[in-house]
């Protein structure tokens, strides 16, 4: 009998954690889409991170970026910031199953968050958004600071380089802005 309880208790929390999960993307600016796996390993090479590196992905999703950098890199502090719940939890399973160390996944807004610590920054984030973070960046972002927005450019501020990630088979081509603060 208690059993059953627990069954009803628990599907009732998966089909809550569902309804929020489909309906977070239409109350936030930010959708879940992540970045395609087969060029993770090219966005981490261009990330050009070093031992000392500390990587945010604002709006990380599953973490893949993140969990990326610090394999290639293991001293690399890796923190991912996500807002919907369905990407927070795929980003926290991927953390206990990778038993990284160097990897936090925070739930939360990254508008309302401290990010100064950041040495390096990857956004893959609607230009709409990009132009809300800007002046947040200018004001907590240390000099030399770099951030990399997948895709998409500020329309207030021009990339200092935009490198081009070439297809491979099936994937339509893409561009990394890059931006020294």
């Amino acid at each position: 009998m208690i059993f059953s309880y627990i069954l009803i208790f628990l599907l009732l929390l998966f089909i809550i954690f569902l309804l929020t999960s489909f309906l977070t993307p239409l109350f936030s600016k930010v959708p879940f889409v992540p970045v395609r796996g087969k060029i993770v390993n090219e966005i981490i090479s261009i990330l050009d991170l070093k031992e000392d590196s500390v990587l945010y992905d604002l709006g990380c999703g599953d973490g893949r970026v993140l969990f990326a950098g610090t394999k290639y890199i293991k001293s690399v502090k890796a923190v991912g910031i996500e807002h919907a719940p369905f990407p927070y939890i795929c980003a926290k399973l991927r953390k206990f199953f990778s038993k990284s160390k160097n990897v936090s996944i925070i739930y939360g807004d990254f508008f309302k968050l401290n990010i100064t610590p950041a040495s390096h920054i990857f956004l893959y984030l609607f230009p709409s958004i990009l132009d809300d973070l800007l002046p947040k960046f200018e004001k907590e972002l240390k000099h030399g600071t770099k951030v990399f927005s997948c895709d998409f450019e500020f329309s207030k501020r021009k990339p200092n380089k935009v490198i081009d990630i070439k297809s491979k088979n099936w994937q339509t081509n893409r561009k990394i802005y890059v931006y020294y603060f």
